[in-house]
């Protein structure tokens, strides 16, 4: 079974969706996003599959623009069905002038690509679900395809080489949060909207979540964390107002590479906090408590809204950092 093209991470859902298409025989045609400037609503790496371009039962996953983009794309794969007979790779571009529904003043240039095996997908799939990175690198001149493994800071955007385009494939974004409530419910819903895989921790007996596409985790999150790991793109924010859940969950986040780790509460309730954990060996220098931007929020919603804004601000900081960190590919992956 194809799985649906409405599933909240984009990119996976992409590659689950070209691997089983090409696993069943089916024609597929992979579109990356190479480079952006201005307006364009999609970063550079984004996907968008079409499997069965030209056929009655084609269908789609991921996204390369919001709609205008991908419209004309369309019209371009069923005007030139030969294009995907001979296996090289075609670059297009896109600007406000020729093509007027791309956003003001925006401009986007995209790879297609159709991939014949999906052997040239797979390590790329399996790096994202398995939270690994690989570079997926792309011969521009006849379309094969290789894999290498990253090592340290996995980058954010595409590699060019002379003939060469690599793509880096890692974990998406997360984040986990400690505790249910009013705040958790709110901040879950957004979290998601922009873009990050959601978790809740509570192994509260009165503990409850009805919260959809966020999964919840009747465990402690010490058990939770041991398990999945915390790595570089990882925040984890504390909103049990419980000091056994929310200082345990805390000491593991602070002693690992969690990109964001911030506590709920006020000003009061944060200095006790630090000093507990100070008092236990724990470097507390970067604890965000109170957990949130200053904004006057009062409402389990309005506060959501400020922890939200400071977890966007800190995966910039974070994506940035990591753009301008090289990554040592250090061998070369089966694509079997």
């Amino acid at each position: 079974m194809i799985p649906s093209p409405s599933a909240a991470n984009d990119r996976q859902a992409a590659l689950s969706l070209a691997v089983e298409a090409l696993e069943a025989g089916r024609e597929v045609a992979l579109v990356t996003v190479l480079e952006t400037y201005g307006s364009a609503p999609r970063r550079p790496g984004s996907l968008w599959v079409i499997v069965d371009p030209a056929g009655p039962r084609s269908c789609q996953a991921g996204s390369i623009s919001g709609g205008c983009v991908e419209d004309d794309l369309l019209d371009w794969l069923a005007a030139h069905p030969d294009e995907g007979q001979r296996g090289k790779p075609v670059e297009r571009h896109f600007d406000g002038t020729t093509h007027p529904g791309l956003p003001c003043g925006g401009t986007l240039s995209v790879l297609v690509e159709w991939p014949r095996q999906a052997s040239e997908l797979r390590p790329a799939l399996a790096a994202v679900s398995r939270r690994d990175a690989v570079w997926r690198e792309v011969d521009l001149a006849t379309g094969r395809v290789d894999f290498y493994s990253i090592d340290g800071v996995v980058p954010e955007l595409p590699s060019r080489g002379e003939n060469t385009l690599a793509v880096p494939f890692g974990p998406a974004w997360r984040l986990v949060i400690i505790g249910t409530g009013p705040v958790a419910e709110a901040l879950g819903p957004q979290a998601l909207s922009l873009g990050f895989e959601v978790d809740v921790c509570d192994p509260r007996p009165h503990a409850d979540w009805s919260v959809a596409g966020v999964t919840w985790h009747r465990e402690a999150p010490e058990r939770f964390f041991a398990a999945t790991g915390l790595d570089a793109r990882t925040a984890v924010v504390a909103v049990a107002h419980d000091p056994r859940l929310d200082d345990l969950a805390l000491m593991d986040a602070l002693e690992s590479p969690a990109f964001h780790v911030a506590a709920m509460g006020g000003a009061a309730t944060s200095r006790a906090r630090r000093d507990r954990l100070v008092a236990l060996g724990i470097d507390t220098g970067r604890l965000r408590a109170p957990a949130g931007l200053d904004i006057g929020s009062h409402t389990p919603a309005e506060i959501a809204v400020s922890m939200a804004a400071e977890l966007v601000a800190a995966r910039h900081l974070e994506r940035q950092r990591a753009t301008a960190t090289r990554s040592a590919a250090r061998h070369v992956l089966d694509a079997g």
